[in-house]
């Protein structure tokens, strides 16, 4: 199993209605990926100088199936038409479970 964990700062001229779609992007993407076995999505709720805004949990079954995700359309398309817009800054790391 292995887990991909994103870490998002959005742009500060990110609109609130850029969020929305940011956000049901990736929810869309993750919900209707065969390779995706779960995920969570979320909001940052506390504050600090090195916290980000959002941050995203996907499990996969292996490295193989988060590389088939990383390269598909959907993905790609959500960079392009969501990802560029608002993200800022941007963390990830998989490790395996």
């Amino acid at each position: 199993m292995l887990r991909h964990i994103v870490l998002v700062s959005f742009k500060p001229k990110a609109s609130a209605e850029q969020i929305v779609a940011w956000s049901d992007a990736v929810t869309d993407m993750c919900a209707s990926s065969s390779e995706v076995l779960s995920f969570s999505l979320g909001k940052n709720v506390g504050s600090g100088p090195n916290h980000h805004d959002a941050a995203l949990v996907a499990d996969f079954e292996d490295i193989d199936a988060f590389r088939r995700y990383i390269a598909g359309e959907k993905h790609k398309a959500y960079v392009e038409n969501h990802a560029r817009h608002v993200t800022a800054k941007l963390a990830a790391i998989q490790h395996e479970m």
